[in-house]
């Protein structure tokens, strides 16, 4: 992520990934929501990667845990 102030590089977590369905929209709806909420770049950046991360754990596009 990068804005004209501001570069946030952060590795992506390995998981074991069961499927992709809604990974990009929960990146997307994550990030948002963080900014939205004031977060900083980089914080909204770190909990956008871990919510799409946990998602690619699940199977589907309604996980339940």
């Amino acid at each position: 992520m990068y804005t004209k102030d501001e570069i946030s590089r952060i590795d992506i977590p390995k998981v074991k990934v069961v499927d992709t369905v809604g990974v990009g929209d929960a990146f997307t709806g994550a990030f948002a929501s963080a900014l939205i909420a004031g977060k900083p770049i980089k914080e909204a950046h770190q909990f956008s990667i871990k919510k799409a991360a946990f998602i690619c754990t699940q199977e589907g596009a309604w996980p339940i845990n």
